[in-house]
């Protein structure tokens, strides 16, 4: 699981943060525990951050809460609000494997079952986006 230290890194951050981000973790750890369970997914750290967060070498290290000033990604990042994260996801197998639940195959989607959303796969390579903030296209898989 992803902790609350790993996710904020030493960024000074709100208690109305902290809410957001122990839903967030709590949602994406079962979603997570789930996929383990399937045998599609095992937990792998990511050598450039040290925890399941996603990140670049010598980068910014804003897989998890963003600073309002960050500069990666978009200007209204949930990252900003402690609603998002990047699970690292080396092999895109979380990735692939929600693709099969997805809600236009027209299964169980398990994003919709853990409340959640991800940008599309193809904009996030070795990384799963979620989050649980929708987007406007209400899709729980959605462009950036």
């Amino acid at each position: 699981m992803i902790s609350l230290l790993e996710y904020f890194a030493a960024k000074p951050h709100t208690d109305a943060h902290e809410a957001s981000a122990t839903d967030l973790l709590d949602r994406v750890d079962r979603l997570v525990t789930e996929a383990g369970i399937a045998g599609v997914f095992t937990r792998k750290t990511c050598p450039n951050t040290g925890s399941e967060v996603s990140g670049s070498k010598g980068g910014s290290g804003d897989g998890g809460f963003r600073l309002p000033t960050a500069t990666t990604g978009r200007q209204n990042s949930s990252h900003k609000e402690a609603r998002g994260v990047d699970q690292y996801d080396p092999k895109n197998e979380l990735d692939d494997w929600l693709t099969t639940f997805d809600d236009d195959a027209g299964g169980n989607s398990k994003l919709e079952e853990y409340a959640l959303y991800r940008e599309a796969p193809e904009s996030t390579p070795r990384w799963c986006h979620l989050t649980t903030r929708a987007p406007g296209s209400g899709r729980r898989t959605f462009q950036p």
